[in-house]
């Protein structure tokens, strides 16, 4: 086994950062509020236009939303390191490394397919609970119906986040590390999983910022709570990481 170096060994750090990466978005929102919320009510809103194209619409989507968190984590550097944001910087993922940032998403495609095929094999059926709700039956038969979801809805929450886990640091460690589409999940699992209960902090807060910015008319808070999400997913990439490849390497790491 060989040495391995700092960026590739996720750091453990305390609960408590889970709030201050949250803390830290948005002071990094601050420095250029009104770019940062039109960039990415233009680049959500290409990422939904494109889940609107007919039988392939919802892949393309899912293969694109790397690549807006690669521009943002680029975006967020620039800000980090004192720098004047343009727009270019958004773009940093397709300009960049498209096709493994696109694998991260293909990832995110297969197991969304392979859990919801699961799920409806559990007897979940959305579409069908949906009309019933819109139709109004009777509360039994509703409840009925829900009972019935609830063990797939379970299911598919517990076999989702090893998906969430894997590909939440990786276009980052692409975009940064140029680490490659395997490796990087690889890493980013390891990494939330060490960090599990500053990451389940930063879950919290950053859900109670987006619930808060759900109340807001016609969804406008999210232009605001969505960039906070980016810049804190950055302060805690850098802090796991690129904070940790800054100091001196235990004698007595090896590689993964």
């Amino acid at each position: 086994m060989t040495t391995a170096s700092n960026q590739d060994i996720p750091r453990k750090v305390a609960a408590s950062q889970g709030f201050h990466w949250v803390a830290a978005g948005f002071r990094l929102y601050r420095k250029n509020p009104l770019l940062l919320s039109a960039a990415f009510g233009v680049l959500f809103g290409v990422v939904m236009a494109l889940g609107l194209i007919p039988v392939v619409g919802g892949s393309l989507s899912e293969l694109a939303s790397p690549l807006m968190v690669a521009g943002f984590m680029a975006a967020y550097r620039v800000l980090d390191g004192g720098g004047e944001l343009e727009l270019p910087n958004f773009l940093a993922g397709v300009s960049g490394p498209a096709i493994p940032l696109m694998a991260v998403g293909a990832v995110q495609l297969l197991g969304t397919l392979l859990i919801g095929k699961i799920m409806l094999g559990m007897g979940f059926d959305a579409q069908a609970i949906m009309a019933a709700a819109q139709s109004q039956k009777d509360p039994v038969e509703m409840q009925a119906l829900l009972n019935q979801a609830m063990p797939a809805v379970f299911t598919g929450l517990l076999l989702f986040t090893p998906v969430i886990m894997a590909t939440w640091f990786a276009p980052a460690l692409i975009l940064f590390g140029g680490a490659r589409p395997a490796t990087a999940l690889g890493v980013s699992l390891k990494a939330v999983a060490r960090n599990w209960a500053a990451m389940m902090v930063n879950g919290i807060t950053l859900g109670l910022l987006l619930f808060l910015a759900a109340l807001v008319p016609m969804l406008l808070g999210l232009l605001v709570a969505m960039p906070v999400l980016f810049g804190s997913l950055y302060a805690s990439y850098q802090a796991i990481f690129a904070v940790w490849a800054d100091e001196p390497a235990p004698s007595n790491v090896v590689s993964l």
